[in-house]
């Protein structure tokens, strides 16, 4: 009886290692199956993704050994035949928050990016933006995008067109926690990722740009990029906090002072300017310093001016731009023009080279006006048109009084008052366009007439 025990014993003990063997077996074939061996298939997936346009030593890095990347992709350049918006659209994921998204599109309308003045200052968002100098486009949560020029044409669209928009979406992987090192890490993986979307975007224009033959020079790779608004608190006390703007005190925008604008508050402005150093954008805005250290406490009293914007648009980004004060009823002649991206008329006296009155009501054009305390910032703008690098191109200044108005109150404002705002306005705009280190003289704009004057607080 034992000795069959032990038969017994020694089959069962057999048998378990038997199992214990092919389990182990199974789980290394597993993992040998999809947790590695990857490496060289994703990477030569990348390299022949999205038709070759991507930036393959600028990604490779992202690729991993332990999944296999999973590719969409369609679009014109794909297939030449079918009917499609897009030129290329194209996503390569590997896992994990790794990948790279890029849309490529040959615009017939608008540039679908915000284009008004504080965009390009990079001040519309609470925490700012990354641009990469040199190129026009701009970095924000949706990824990079920038815009190129094809001299020759665009094929893949039924209308015809020459302008050319890029976005790409590079991820690098889940950022997790909220400690000071982790957000430090964090903040130096988002500009990494930042200048790495801006080269996918690039390269991908050129590479379109190249195979459609168009003629335009390449664009020039961007080298690094910069934050338009850092804020850094390290005691976590907002009364501590110090906020560092790279466009602050620029060059082109030294023109924005007391002394050669009549009309503005005296005393220390600051001024801050895009830093795309794109030969299509600029904008320039100052603001009154009311906490500088050699203010005397004058406070300005109510239409002083204490804030300035100048912006300039050309090609398609002047359409998008105007398209988007007009929907806000902030263009020249009040409402939505049927001529789409210009202003309906002259804006009353244009070719005379004198502002029209915008949005005025008739009973009140020579008389009172009265704001009411619902008005978004209210203030003055003056339209222009010029041809700048041989592109049509759109000029925006304004002017931004100072007035405290009580919640459900209204403040009037006089037609002296108005006039004041007018020609300042005025003088604004003259000395924007002449000012030896502004954009407009560096991009040699002539032909200059004025469209008109916008009172944003209608």
């Amino acid at each position: 009886m034992r000795r069959l025990w032990a038969r017994v014993w020694l089959r069962h003990t057999a048998l378990v290692v038997l199992v214990t063997a092919l389990v182990a077996v199974v789980v290394i074939t597993v993992r040998d199956g999809d947790d590695g061996g990857h490496l060289a298939a994703n990477r030569a997936q990348l390299r022949k993704a999205c038709d070759g346009a991507l930036p393959y030593e600028d990604l490779k890095r992202l690729a991993p050994d332990g999944r296999a990347g999973k590719l969409t992709q369609h679009g014109t350049m794909l297939e030449p035949r079918q009917e499609s918006r897009s030129l290329l659209d194209c996503s390569l994921s590997w896992g994990d928050g790794y990948g790279v998204t890029v849309h490529a599109e040959a615009l017939v309308s608008d540039v679908p990016e915000g284009m008004q003045t504080d965009d390009l200052l990079g001040t519309a968002g609470a925490d700012g933006t990354y641009v990469a100098p040199g190129t026009t486009g701009q970095y924000g949560r949706r990824g990079a995008w920038v815009v190129a020029e094809c001299v020759g044409g665009l094929r893949g669209r039924v209308r015809p067109t020459t302008d050319l928009y890029v976005a790409a979406l590079v991820t690098d992987g889940d950022q997790g926690g909220d400690s000071e090192a982790e957000r430090e890490k964090r903040a130096r993986a988002d500009r990494a990722t930042a200048l790495t979307g801006f080269r996918t975007a690039v390269h991908v224009a050129n590479a379109i740009t190249k195979a459609q033959n168009c003629g335009s020079a390449p664009l020039k790779v961007p080298t690094q990029v910069l934050d338009t608004y850092q804020a850094h608190n390290d005691n976590a006390d907002w009364q501590s906090e110090r906020v560092e703007e790279p466009g602050r005190d620029l060059r082109k925008c030294g023109w924005i002072n007391p002394r050669s604008l009549p009309g503005l508050m005296s005393g220390p402005w600051t001024t801050l300017g895009d830093i795309e150093d794109s030969g299509l954008v600029s904008a320039c805005q100052g603001t009154w310093d009311a906490e500088a250290e050699d203010n005397d406490g004058t406070q300005p009293r109510d239409w002083q001016i204490t804030g300035v914007e100048a912006a300039s648009w050309s090609g398609i980004l002047g359409r998008t731009a105007y398209d988007a004060y007009e929907r806000e009823g902030h263009v020249p002649g009040w409402g939505v023009t049927q001529n789409r991206g210009r202003p309906s008329g002259d804006g009353g006296n244009g070719d005379s080279g004198k502002a029209g009155n915008g949005g005025r009501d008739g009973a009140g054009a020579q008389g009172e006006d009265r704001i009411s305390s619902y008005a978004d910032d209210p203030q003055l703008a003056l339209w222009a048109r010029s041809v700048c690098d041989g592109r049509e191109t759109y000029h925006r200044v304004s002017v931004i009084p100072s007035i405290l108005i009580e919640d459900g109150a209204t403040a009037t404002l006089s037609a002296k008052e108005h006039a004041k705002l007018s020609r300042t306005a005025r003088t604004v705009l003259d000395r924007y366009l002449s000012a030896a280190d502004g954009w407009p003289k560096s991009a040699g704009c002539h032909d200059t007439k004025v469209l008109g004057e916008v009172e944003e607080w209608h």
